[in-house]
């Protein structure tokens, strides 16, 4: 039998069977702890997927529409200018890219802007290692909550603190990659790999 990643559905029993609830075939209509559970489950992958991990970050360049706007796609969670850009503070203010500056605030830009984009993303296209840390905290924190049982609390929080430690291996291997194929690129476009690039 294949493993597959957690599910939704299988996060959402997760955190039930930790507060003492049955578990449900559906999250269609659900009844109140049901409700709490999923409620639970988007607030600690909230939590966690703002802090911008390898899987939800992207380097973007958006230029301005007509008006000179920026729209940023209604998922964004931190937004930070980068590369070229870089050294202009801009925040999302009303779903649109805002610039701060002294004597210069505004939306209206000029030109395309380089940028960082954290972005929430649904619990099913987070990476197997991320929903597994996003269930598992979930389910304690809303044992917790609901229950108080500190003895299972504990074994939960070693369930938890393995998770992390799998999802930061994850991160670093990605993070050993990217910088691998940034010195390639480095490379190709400025001739042999100059080691005091990485100084």
């Amino acid at each position: 039998m294949a493993v597959l990643p957690y599910t939704e559905l299988e996060a959402v029993n997760l955190i039930l069977r930790n507060m003492g609830e049955a578990p449900v075939n559906s999250l269609i209509n659900p009844p109140l702890d049901v409700a709490v559970a999923i409620a639970t489950l988007k607030e600690i992958s909230f939590e966690v997927q703002k802090r911008g991990w390898y899987f939800n970050t992207e380097i973007l360049r958006l230029s301005p529409d007509v008006s000179g706007f920026i729209t940023l796609p209604m998922n964004t969670l931190h937004v930070e200018t980068t590369g070229p850009s870089r050294g202009t503070r801009v925040v999302n203010r009303g779903g649109k890219l805002y610039r701060i500056e002294p004597y210069n605030n505004g939306d209206v830009f000029t030109a395309a802007v380089a940028i960082k984009i954290v972005f929430g993303l649904d619990f099913n296209d987070l990476p197997a290692a991320a929903r597994s840390y996003v269930a598992i905290r979930a389910a304690r924190v809303a044992q917790v909550r609901s229950v108080g049982d500190a003895m299972s609390a504990q074994d939960d929080s070693q369930d938890e603190v393995r998770a992390m430690a799998e999802l930061h291996a994850e991160q670093l291997s990605a993070e050993k990659l990217s910088l691998k194929n940034s010195i390639s690129v480095s490379g190709s476009l400025y001739g042999a790999y100059n080691p005091q690039v990485l100084q």
